[in-house]
């Protein structure tokens, strides 16, 4: 029996590896471990990001709208009007929009950083273009009214614009000076507070139409409703059945807005009706500070004893002859 070739032997060369080194992560399971640490780090961030961002946007105040017929922002001022006759001798009503901040005449009124604010007003700009827009609005449907901006040159620091030039310059760019309402929308540039609004736009209307007004409505925030009705048209003693008050807000909070209201203008007015002293007479001074005079005593003789009128006691009204109430 033939004897059998043992197979050839076959010697296969393992590497020895570390065992600490068969473990080390490759630069894909780094990356891997990277990411998940990532992930874990950011989505809870990401998370409330987007919680917070969502309850901003349910919660947020709600814009103010400009009346429908001016929603939309025109070509701007006007260089060539052709613009309707109206005789200003058959207006009866008398629409007043107090000014508050002043627009400095560049760039979109609707853009805060193109007025002069206080930095309580911050946030109002479109609280005052809903009255702009407003009183423009009324006028368009009445056409026996007469619009009156008025607000007096208040602020040092806004230089020579006056309130009630920035409100009309407002709409003006805004295109709302239609030439139907053009010659019927008129300033009036010495107001320096709200009972000085009415009783000086009175005058205005009287300059413009040689008459006194039929009716007035007064377009201005709604928290100022009660002083407007019951303070100063009692020391003006108007009629209430010929007086009107359309209130529009600034967005906040309507409650710290009243009870600031209360404190500082509704009951200082009720014991001083004529701002003869103390606070009010203050800020009038302060308002004032290129130093205006009016000529309403000359172009108004007829109510000329209530432009300087200081009762004793501050509270009593006046109880001469007006116009108003014959």
């Amino acid at each position: 029996m033939p004897s059998r070739t043992p197979p050839p032997t076959v010697r296969i060369n393992i590497p020895t590896v570390n065992v600490s080194e068969a473990w080390a992560p490759t630069p894909l399971r780094k990356q891997r471990i990277f990411g998940t640490r990532l992930v874990r780090l950011y989505l809870p961030c990401l998370l409330i990001l987007s919680l917070v961002t969502n309850i901003y946007y349910f919660t947020r105040p709600t814009p103010l709208a400009l009346p429908a017929t001016l929603s939309s922002q025109q070509s701007g001022t006007q260089m060539h009007r052709e613009i309707a006759d109206t005789d200003m001798r058959q207006l009866t009503d008398l629409v007043i929009v107090p000014g508050h901040g002043v627009y400095l005449g560049a760039g979109s009124p609707l853009e805060e950083a193109n007025w002069y604010l206080q930095e309580q007003q911050r946030g109002e700009v479109g609280a005052f273009m809903a009255h702009v827009g407003k009183g423009i609005e009324m006028v368009k449907e009445h056409e026996r009214a007469l619009l009156v901006f008025s607000g007096s040159k208040t602020r040092l620091e806004a230089g020579a614009h006056s309130e009630a030039v920035g409100y009309w310059t407002a709409a003006d760019r805004m295109g709302w000076l239609t030439n139907s309402v053009f010659r019927r929308v008129v300033t009036e540039e010495y107001a320096r507070d709200s009972l000085e609004n009415i009783l000086f736009s009175i005058a205005r209307f009287h300059e413009v139409t040689g008459n006194y007004p039929d009716r007035i409505t007064v377009v201005g925030f709604e928290f100022k409703r009660e002083r407007f009705v019951d303070v100063h048209r009692r020391a003006l003693r108007y009629p209430r059945i010929r007086f009107n008050y359309v209130g529009i807000n600034p967005p906040g909070d309507a409650a710290r807005l009243v009870a600031a209201e209360k404190k500082n203008a509704y009951e200082p007015f009720s014991r001083d009706l004529y701002a003869c002293e103390g606070t009010l007479a203050e800020k009038r001074r302060e308002r004032n500070p290129f130093m205006l005079a009016h000529g309403y005593h000359r172009s108004c003789p007829e109510i000329s004893a209530l432009f300087d009128y200081c009762p004793n006691p501050l509270s009593s009204v006046f109880d001469g002859d007006l116009p108003w109430l014959n």
